[in-house]
């Protein structure tokens, strides 16, 4: 059995987490977890629910909640505090006998380097967010790019674009791993679309300009006139992010768009998904992978999505849903408007999305891969 520690800085319940604690919680017993976060909140809590050994070492909040862009006279310190910080948990790696560090996070990645070789053990990073402008100022793209290289035994993705954009030569030592962040959850929607009296587009995500909320709005403004059609947005504005949300909300009131609900963050996603008759996806950045979006085929939903990054992995066009350029209103109702337009066409990709999730994003195939990954990576290091 492998001791493997588990590094996040932040213990919110966001993607990267969820994604965690589904990986952990579905677990075989050839791994033994310990999970070290930074801070309490959700995660910590479910995990300790599901009798996960969970420690939180704190770090200062300023440096946890530090802007992954920022550059200013206080990086100097973060960057002392990150040393310090590691240098605390390497003692605990040590005193655990773990056999090999996971990091889940950008943040975490960097400490928990230090915390791993001053341990002298094997550094495995899991990379969930896209290495390249404009989600990263270049100059701290190419930083991680470059400690990629240096730092890990090992780096798992959770897809192929975000695997290409650490701009890894097949030369490198470094082992890697494409691991999607899998479905955990049933599969089939329980309601029947011929039931309801209205047609229900949803969209899921935090409510930030990237996620592309705004060009759902824009969209709605032209089918004012088709009151079966309702606009659902799940999700709010999270780390700060209030001004896009007032500038949503200011646009629902402007253009009168009765014909939208923001519901804010929903517990419960997949009771809402049964309640909806197609998914939207309308980041203007590349997503990593897109969860939401396997979430929404499992549950029978066919899915509009931005061509762009992770979704392309997910979503085969015209077979489980449309994949379209992404920033474009006008593109997004046409297609909207395609999938109201024919709804056998529409019931026949939900169908071929639940076949395609059984066949790709279960849960059990990325832990599978991730634990067999883990020895790979330990054995490299005793080469090395």
């Amino acid at each position: 059995m492998l001791r493997v520690a588990y590094l996040d800085h932040t213990a919110k319940w966001s993607g990267g987490e969820v994604a965690l604690y589904n990986l952990l919680t579905n677990m075989d017993s050839t791994v033994h977890p310990l999970v070290i976060l930074a801070e309490e909140g959700p995660l910590a809590e479910k995990l300790r629910e599901k009798g996960i050994d969970v420690r939180v070492i704190l770090l200062n909040d300023k440096t946890r909640n530090r802007n992954r862009n920022k550059l200013d006279m206080h990086l100097f310190v973060s960057v002392l505090e990150f040393f310090q910080y590691g240098l605390k948990i390497g003692k605990l790696l040590k005193k655990e006998k773990v056999s090999c560090v996971h990091t889940n996070s950008l943040k975490s990645a960097i400490y928990g380097a230090i915390a791993a070789k001053s341990a002298m053990i094997p550094l495995v990073w899991h990379i969930r967010d896209n290495i390249a402008e404009p989600y990263l100022r270049p100059v701290i793209a190419k930083f991680i790019r470059i400690m990629a290289k240096l730092l890990p035994n090992g780096i798992i993705a959770n897809s192929k674009s975000t695997m290409s954009s650490l701009h890894l030569s097949e030369a490198q030592s470094v082992k890697t791993l494409v691991a999607y962040s899998s479905y955990n959850g049933p599969i089939g929607s329980m309601l029947e679309a011929s039931n309801r009296k209205q047609f229900v587009i949803l969209l899921v995500g935090r409510l930030d300009e990237w996620k592309g909320q705004h060009v759902l709005l824009d969209a709605a403004k032209r089918f004012k006139q088709q009151p079966e059609v309702r606009f659902w947005l799940a999700g709010d504005a999270l780390f700060g992010n209030d001004g896009y949300k007032k500038r949503l909300q200011q646009f629902i009131e402007d253009h009168g768009l009765t014909n939208v609900m923001m519901l804010g963050h929903v517990e419960h996603i997949q009771s809402l998904m049964q309640q909806a008759d197609l998914l939207v996806h309308t980041s203007i950045m590349p997503e990593p992978f897109g969860q939401v979006i396997v979430e929404g085929m499992a549950n029978g939903l066919p899915v509009i999505a931005s061509d762009l990054g992770g979704p392309r992995e997910i979503v085969v066009p015209h077979v489980t849903g449309l994949l379209i350029q992404p920033g474009q209103p006008e593109l997004l109702s046409e297609a909207i408007q395609w999938m109201i337009d024919h709804p056998e066409e529409r019931r026949h990709m939900g169908e071929m999305g639940m076949t395609r999730v059984r066949e790709h994003f279960l849960i059990e195939s990325t832990v599978k891969r991730i634990t067999e990954f883990y020895p790979m990576v330990i054995r490299e290091q005793k080469v090395q």
